[in-house]
């Protein structure tokens, strides 16, 4: 099953420009890969008309939303917050300039009710930006 933009924005915390993926094109219980087009001058986390590298962790974050929600088979975003990046390597400082599809790989490493930890990748354009481990917290629910 694949998942295109308006899918993705149902269930990631972010709308519009900061929506960064544009399609699920493989998922199951412990992995996803999603793709969108690599990012210009316009792009909302650009700095002098071109994105850090480190940006990528936003992806590799709104990737493990949407998994997090397909797993869950929910229909809106569950309120969590990037709690720590782990052992993360820049492999480039700037994603590469021009056209291109962005890749971002995402594997689950443990999960509890509390907690999700993830280790990722992110290429563009065929070179490989970013790897590492993610953890997400969630809030807990508030009484009733």
């Amino acid at each position: 099953m694949s998942l295109d933009r308006s899918q993705i924005e149902r269930v990631v915390p972010h709308a519009g420009a900061m929506c960064l993926l544009d399609a699920v094109t493989q998922w199951d219980e412990t992995q996803l890969t999603c793709t969108c087009a690599a990012p210009g001058a316009e792009h909302p986390l650009a700095d002098k008309g071109r994105v850090p590298a480190v940006a990528a962790c936003e992806y590799a974050a709104q990737a493990i939303a949407v998994h997090g929600a397909l797993i869950d088979a929910l229909q809106s975003p569950r309120a969590g917050m990037l709690a720590s990046l782990i052992d993360v390597r820049l492999h480039e400082a700037w994603f590469p300039a021009g056209d291109g599809e962005v890749l971002v790989q995402a594997s689950l490493r443990s999960r509890t009710g509390d907690a999700c930890l993830y280790s990722f990748e992110v290429s563009a354009a065929g070179v490989a930006l970013v790897d590492g481990q993610l953890m997400v917290a969630f809030r807990a629910p508030q009484p009733a």
